[in-house]
């Protein structure tokens, strides 16, 4: 499907949005036919509203609503403002993606193909259900990964045999249910605050790889309690298609498209302020390395303006001279070079193939990360593409991938220092940080600083700043917490302090 997709103001979107429908002068002069949809971004990456377009005309000097006061081309007649979450990798522009909108653009909208999930019920075998059913009479519930177990070999054992099996199921069970009212959230602390006292402080090293390395052991686990933003080592696992995962030639396509290179990473850049000249002397050995031919250099230099390069083949050297000399475009154009990327993705300092050695297939590994733009490349596998930055996922996969991202850093994280912490634990703090449908550290600046509990809030940190505030807005502690009641010298709200027993005595 053909859409418009254009960058824009708010201002101008939402002054249209109470007069609709709305004409709306623009300079758009593209083809006016097969159009009915629209996108606006306001930074030219995400896009906030869907515009309904029931005609394109000729501007013919007036309109109630105009983009600008000049070059005014068509009208746009708007029926509907909708808005929408929409990305620029949504959309193709002549089947290749959109890097970033800067004005009009006809592209293509990619469609998406949903199937409907099978119930579950539909997938439970007729042994499962009536192993369930069996249990359901022993009074307990199984679960369903154990049912299907059992399945496999209940007609190889016998009838005996296997319920005495569901007794000592039904036992296991009994014994790892958390008892009414315990306190869960103490218990998960301390069984993970324990072992954390016995972390170290470790970082990983790639082999051969000098500058690539990735946080270990307790600052890792503080990074990913505390919910940082950038993480301080982020970095990438990317698996390749299951049909190229083994080919040499892809696994360096998609690396010299990940790593993000810029020319002071593969060459001397020297200035000559007596000749006004800028020279981009190349390091052969650091251009092999990083997958770099000449080529690319001269491409990247010829996007710069006002600039005439020099180049030398033989000795692979571009000397840059300017067209207006001035000692400060001599200086703007030397650490414009300096930075200027010649190929890669944004975010992705450094990327490494690597054999498996168990299965045979490259996988490669980045420092930084850049979830979005990695799950656009062709050559790649989305569902095993990993990265150990929790925001990021959050932001591009949605909550549940964050909660689970938190689950699953956590617990390798004490797996790597031979740290057996129970799952249970470590999900009720994963479900703890993301409950709210963002990302919040466990700290003052997320849960801990956000309880309800005026009390609760006081005794964790900045005391008088939270008593002050809640005397001036009047607040009401409802005294339904630990920390609070602890504090007024009342029974707290757990265990048998949950429970209220009334004696009534006998009636006569």
């Amino acid at each position: 499907m053909k859409v418009i997709l254009w960058k824009d103001t708010d201002k101008n979107i939402s002054s249209m949005k109470n007069s609709l429908p709305a004409e709306y002068a623009v300079d758009y002069d593209g083809p006016r036919e097969g159009f009915d949809t629209g996108f606006v971004t306001t930074d030219g990456i995400d896009f906030k509203y869907e515009i309904k377009i029931s005609s394109i005309s000729e501007y013919k000097g007036k309109s109630k609503f105009s983009k600008k006061k000049s070059g005014l081309l068509s009208v746009f007649n708007i029926s509907e403002i909708i808005p929408t979450q929409k990305h620029i990798s949504d959309f193709s522009l002549k089947g290749k993606k959109v890097a970033k909108l800067s004005g009009f653009s006809i592209a293509d909208i990619k469609e998406l193909d949903v199937e409907p999930i099978q119930s579950i019920d539909d997938r439970i075998s007729p042994e499962t259900r009536e192993i369930m059913g069996q249990a359901a009479k022993m009074n307990f519930s199984i679960p369903l990964h154990i049912a299907e177990e059992l399945a496999k070999v209940k007609n190889t054992v016998d009838s005996k045999l296997f319920e005495k099996l569901l007794t000592t199921i039904k036992e296991d069970i009994a014994k790892k249910t958390i008892d009414p009212y315990e306190a869960v959230g103490i218990i998960a602390a301390q069984s993970i605050g324990e072992p954390g006292t016995q972390m170290t402080m470790r970082t990983f090293h790639f082999a051969g790889v000098r500058e690539m390395n990735v946080t270990l052991g307790l600052p890792r686990l503080i990074e990913i309690v505390d919910a940082r933003r950038i993480p301080s080592t982020p970095s990438m696992t990317i698996y390749l298609r299951h049909d190229l995962e083994k080919s040499e030639e892809v696994a360096k396509k998609v690396v010299k498209e990940l790593e993000n290179t810029t020319v002071l990473d593969i060459a001397d850049v020297i200035t000559d302020v007596g000749e006004m000249t800028v020279t981009i002397r190349t390091e052969k050995e650091k251009m092999a390395e990083r997958l770099v031919e000449f080529s690319d250099i001269v491409s990247a230099i010829d996007k710069i303006k006002q600039i005439n390069p020099i180049l030398d083949e033989q000795n692979k050297t571009i000397t840059v001279k300017l067209q207006q000399e001035s000692f400060k475009k001599l200086y703007q154009v030397q650490e414009q070079i300096k930075e200027l990327t010649i190929k890669g993705l944004s975010g992705i300092k450094r990327a490494i193939a690597r054999i498996d050695s168990k299965s045979g297939a490259y996988i490669i590994y980045t420092q930084g990360s850049n979830l979005r733009s990695v799950l656009d490349i062709d050559e790649i596998d989305p569902y095993r593409t990993y990265t150990n930055d929790i925001i990021e996922i959050g932001t591009v996969l949605g909550i549940e991938a964050a909660r689970n991202a938190i689950f699953q850093e956590a617990e390798r994280t004490l797996q790597e220092q031979g740290l057996e912490v129970d799952k249970r634990h470590l999900m009720l703090v994963s479900d703890m940080m993301t409950f709210t449908g963002s990302v919040r550290a466990v700290g003052r600046q997320g849960i801990s600083g956000r309880k309800s509990s005026v009390l609760a809030r006081a005794a964790f940190e900045i005391t008088t700043k939270h008593l002050l505030r809640a005397g001036l807005l009047g607040e009401v502690d409802s005294l339904t917490g630990v920390a609070e009641n602890i504090i007024v010298g009342q029974p707290i709200t757990l265990g048998t302090g949950a429970v209220n027993l009334v004696y009534r005595g006998n009636r006569k």
